[in-house]
């Protein structure tokens, strides 16, 4: 028996999961589909999929797990043109940064029998200072001892659930079980406020008379800090987050615009130290913070042994014959 996993999107992410999984294509047919054609090159080029289909409609009809590693605002019109394609109990698996709309839209479009279960990738420590967005910062390893989010709506049976679960473990990852709801909060501070931030530095460089002699000086620090909207898909991808996560947004920024005013405050001060401790103070929690994530201080990593029917039986939850009473 072989399991078709649909990749749709093959960029860092959905290569990255194409990739892992590539020790397992005796047991699972990996197709993949994407609009890049650099994207489907490298994918057959580092062995992520092991077809590639044509078409959406195509590559979903015989799925028994879809996976949507696409831009935020690609979701709601790919789950809308491959919704009536999906055959019976097929799970699909979205990774974009918010849960709560795409549980919406999956409630609006799916039919009955289909299930959902979201995804929130987490990549390893190695990985996080690396620049590129696409197939080309893919890894085998990306996942590996880190967590992935798992968040369920109403359309996730137990066996979905627990197949999400498993494939997590395939990856090399921890499952994390979260609320949609914190879940879509916790992306808005960590994933979404970069783009945010880089975003306000642009316009407000751009907009600045001294913006013509600055970029002629504008380096690596200023490089860093705008990265996030260096992607073709950044702009269109964050602008429909924030329309579709609104009270999240303004709460988070609100939240940061008084840091900047607690900051500019300090510059102002009789103390000029106090500036000085604060900066030290935000580095030393940084700090703590990366060497959290270097340790994975919070995940205790599952020790993954494969029942004798190997990964089909580990990832549909089969289950060996119980022992004798004796050996029991």
């Amino acid at each position: 028996m072989t399991l078709q996993l649909t990749i749709l999107g093959l960029g860092q992410i959905g290569a990255s999961v194409g990739m892992a999984l590539a020790k397992y294509n005796d047991q699972i047919l990996r197709v993949g589909h994407d609009k890049s054609r650099d994207a489907i090159n490298f994918a057959k080029e580092h062995d992520a999929v092991d077809k590639i289909a044509l078409t959406l409609s195509g590559s979903v009809e015989h799925a028994d797990i879809i996976l949507l590693a696409l831009p935020f605002q690609e979701i709601f019109p790919v789950l809308k043109h491959i919704a009536q394609d999906l055959k019976e109990d097929a799970l699909i698996i979205d990774t974009s940064p918010l849960k709560q709309p795409v549980i919406q839209w999956v409630e609006e479009l799916l039919p009955e029998g289909r299930n959902y279960i979201g995804f929130t990738p987490v990549i390893s420590c190695a990985y996080l200072d690396e620049f590129g967005f696409g197939p080309e910062v893919a890894h085998e390893d990306l996942f590996k001892g880190s967590l992935m989010g798992i968040v369920t709506g109403r359309a996730a049976s137990e066996k979905a659930v627990n197949m999400a679960a498993n494939l997590v473990q395939l990856l090399g990852a921890t499952p994390y079980f979260c609320d949609p709801a914190e879940m879509d909060g916790l992306m808005t501070l960590t994933y979404l406020m970069p783009g945010i931030l880089a975003a306000s530095l642009l316009k407000s460089s751009l907009d600045s008379p001294g913006w013509r002699e600055a970029r002629k000086i504008a380096g690596k620090a200023y490089s860093q800090v705008t990265n996030s909207l260096g992607q073709d898909q950044a702009p269109g991808a964050l602008a429909a987050a924030i329309l579709n996560n609104q009270e999240n947004f303004t709460r988070v920024i609100n939240d940061v615009i008084q840091s900047l005013i607690s900051i500019r405050d300090f510059a102002v001060s009789d103390d000029p130290a106090e500036l000085e401790d604060t900066f030290t103070s935000l580095q030393q929690g940084r700090d703590l913070w990366m060497a959290d994530r270097r340790e994975s201080r919070w995940i205790e990593v599952p020790n993954i042994e494969l029942p004798k029917g190997g990964v089909m039986a580990h990832l549909l939850g089969f289950r060996g014959p119980k022992p004798p009473k004796e050996e029991q």
